[in-house]
């Protein structure tokens, strides 16, 4: 027979975050090596007219793009799916910067010339959706410990077992067991 623990446990692959992270990471590693093929490898952080898609391009523009998307691809393959999570909304915060620094025309520096343009929009965007999807992902973690009894009435971390006579939070190898289970 399944503890209670077990039979709470959302199936493997299930954590929305790690599923946005793979996906967009492995989008935004796409849009950076085609990005390459317009701009070539020069003009690093030169105000280009090149464009894919209508959308602004630098050398250092594609940098970022992979950078962003090989982050998000590393994160979805981490076991601590909180690490994903915080990894997809720091994204998320990340292009809402990129946005508004954008819409304030202070974005030369990745060939971002106008306040208005399509780059800017996108930016917004794709940041608002990885900040719901790694906050969605946490809610649901967060869900799921409470139904399984691993979180507290109080909506704590697990409290150290009265046999050890300790007091507070687990200490992290105990955590990590949790996780492993």
């Amino acid at each position: 027979m399944r503890g209670r623990a077990e039979r709470h446990r959302p199936p493997e692959g299930e954590n929305v975050s790690k599923a946005f992270a793979l996906g967009f990471g492995v989008f935004y590693l796409a849009v950076g090596l085609i990005g390459f093929t317009v701009t070539g490898f020069t003009g690093f952080t030169a105000e280009t007219k090149e464009e894919l898609l209508g959308f602004d391009l630098n050398v250092f523009h594609n940098i970022v793009h992979l950078t962003i998307g090989l982050a998000l691809v590393l994160a979805s393959t981490l076991k601590d799916e909180t690490v994903t999570q915080g990894v997809v909304i720091g994204v998320g915060l990340f292009y809402i910067v990129a946005a508004v620094l954008g819409f304030a025309n202070y974005l030369q520096i990745i060939s971002i010339d106008a306040s208005l343009v399509i780059d800017n929009f996108f930016h917004l965007i794709s940041g608002s959706a990885a900040l719901a999807f790694g906050l969605l992902g946490a809610q649901r973690q967060h869900r799921s410990l409470r139904e399984s009894g691993s979180l507290e009435e109080t909506g704590s971390l697990p409290q150290a077992s009265a046999a050890s006579g300790a007091r507070g939070p687990l200490p992290i190898e105990e955590r990590r067991q949790m996780w492993d289970r």
